[in-house]
């Protein structure tokens, strides 16, 4: 049985809320959207390359990599320097997104791009394993009860 039955041919379907109301909340919603991006973020580095990216210089943009003046490691700075190496760091939120995002970036071209990680069979295995975890990781609490009693029998 259908609950919800097929029109006959040539019914006019009127939507549920009539245009007169619909058309000029639609035209506000999108003259707001155009306002927001004209003064907000057309004034911002949203969806910009780095400033200190030459493509003369480094040729392709990589969105992992970081642009601006190489300094020391972490891992290779002394304890009496850590302070001053803290302090070259740029701390603002743009900045500590952009650093979130270049190793996000990273993180997908080194493990799921690139020739070492083409072959569709480990794609698809680690696409299985992944489900299986997260299927056991959401169900593991009914097997509790089973562990409880498994010798008890």
């Amino acid at each position: 049985m259908n609950l919800i039955r097929v029109p006959p041919p040539h019914t006019k379907i009127t939507p549920w809320v009539p245009e007169l109301i619909f058309t000029p909340i639609s035209r506000a919603f999108e003259r707001l959207g155009v306002y927001f991006y004209n003064r907000v973020i057309s004034k911002t580095e949203i969806g910009l390359f780095d400033k200190r990216w030459n493509p003369k210089v480094h040729g392709p943009y990589c969105h992992w990599r970081y642009y601006g003046k190489q300094d020391t490691k972490l891992m290779d700075v002394k304890l009496s320097e850590l302070g001053a190496w803290f302090a070259r760091r740029e701390k603002t939120p743009s900045a500590i997104y952009n650093e979130f995002m270049r190793n996000v970036w990273r993180v997908h071209h080194y493990y799921y791009s690139g020739p070492v990680y083409a072959s569709v069979v480990k794609t698809i295995f680690r696409f299985i394993f992944a489900y299986s975890f997260l299927n056991w990781f959401v169900k593991q609490h009914r097997y509790w009860e089973v562990q409880k009693t498994l010798y008890h029998w």
